[in-house]
């Protein structure tokens, strides 16, 4: 069943849950007010800042209008298409309660069980499976931030929506998705949609809002560690691996790249972006091609091996596996946000590819070879050079 609510005329259902929508608008519009400090334990990275783009979408309140392009950001998305759909589903500044259908909030996404939006009584729904506390204050449908940060959410994993700059195809089929249909008696829904992208600057993103690149959070995250090592090397790290984005294999499935011998690579691919920021590890790359080689190398040389639960950060290598010994897969960690995280991983689907956002406990249900079992933190520039086996 589609995220998106079915326009359907049923008065009496209405009237029926009449007493539970008002308790919502009134619950959205208290939180908003709570939340327009926005000053929760995220940070700065959280929500967008600086000036708004110009153009058609100046018509959503300027507080709406960021939570759509700090979501846009967080999950690489159209900031105009996730808002078009949003003022497609509530209006430039409304606040949605619970639909006859059994969607609700500003972004009408499926949150009750056995409803037309979600029939099966028995699993979870949209909301519970896709959910983003966005601003500290516990996940809330009718909290507009965690609504619209939701639906990005869903539409990046749930519906695999291209990361901004995609096409027009690509969102236009997310749009026939979201709703359920491209159209029907109701609404020509994916065609209003993407006109209304466009007239708030779909395909001109960069040049409005300046997210090219779903940004690090400036600071620590809910307890995160500034950047790997306690020095600049985070930061670093993640620019680097971000510069090598769409790198792939030539010829391809030859596992021939850049960044070692041709073999499996994507702990080479750590090992090039680390070396390049700094971090001087001896003899090339070839030494720590094994995906657990970090686990050891990194006791040695001034950085920590943390455990699967700890709160990674920026430019740490994230190890899959069962231990030092069975090791299956490494990638960079990219940023952290709340609970998730997004990496970006070298030798996944043959070119260098970012990752998630995903819980670390669910990686294996997000694709990932294996589940977690460290993080890696490298140490500072400078550190101590030495080799590595192939452990």
């Amino acid at each position: 069943m589609s995220l998106a609510r079915r326009r359907l005329p049923w008065l009496a259902t209405a009237l029926a849950i009449a007493v539970v929508a008002i308790a919502a608008v009134l619950l959205a519009t208290l939180m908003a007010v709570l939340g327009a400090d926005l000053s929760s334990c995220q940070g700065g990275g959280a929500f967008a800042t600086g000036p708004l783009p110009d153009g058609g979408a100046r018509e959503i309140p300027a507080p709406r209008l960021r939570l759509y392009i700090g979501a846009a950001r967080r999950f690489d998305l159209s900031w105009p298409f996730l808002a078009s759909v949003g003022v497609q589903e509530c209006g430039t500044d409304g606040h949605c309660g619970v639909a006859p259908s059994g969607c609700a909030g500003v972004m009408e996404i499926a949150y009750v069980r056995g409803s037309a939006c979600s029939p099966d009584p028995t699993a979870p729904t949209l909301w519970e499976r896709f959910k983003v506390d966005a601003d500290g204050g516990g996940a809330s449908i009718f909290d507009p931030a965690d609504s619209i940060y939701t639906a990005a959410h869903f539409m990046r994993a749930g519906l695999g929506a291209p990361p901004a700059g995609g096409s027009y195809a690509g969102y236009h089929r997310v749009a026939c998705s979201y709703y359920g249909a491209c159209a029907d008696s109701a609404a020509d829904y994916a065609n209003e949609v993407m006109a209304r992208a466009e007239r708030y600057g779909f395909g001109r993103e960069s040049a409005g809002a300046g997210e090219a690149a779903p940004p690090t959070p400036a600071g620590p995250i809910c307890g995160a560690r500034a950047s790997g090592g306690g020095g600049a090397s985070g930061a670093a790290i993640v620019r680097i691996a971000r510069s090598q984005l769409g790198t792939s294999e030539f010829p391809p499935g030859s596992n021939c790249t850049r960044y070692g011998p041709c073999e499996e690579w994507c702990a080479l691919f750590v090992a090039w972006v680390w070396q390049h920021a700094g971090i001087e590890m001896a003899g090339g790359t070839a030494p720590y091609a094994n995906s657990a080689s970090f686990y050891g190398w990194v006791k040695e040389h001034g950085g920590r091996d943390l455990p699967p639960t700890a709160t990674p950060a920026p430019g740490d290598a994230v190890v899959y596996g069962w231990g030092p010994r069975a090791g299956a897969h490494v990638g960079i960690v990219e940023s952290v946000f709340g609970s998730e995280i997004t990496t970006i991983e070298g030798n996944w689907g043959d070119r260098v590819s970012r990752v998630g956002p995903f819980l670390p406990a669910l990686a294996r249900a997000d694709g990932e070879p294996a589940p977690i079992f460290a993080y890696a933190e490298p140490p500072g520039p400078g550190a101590e050079a030495g080799g590595g086996g192939r452990g």
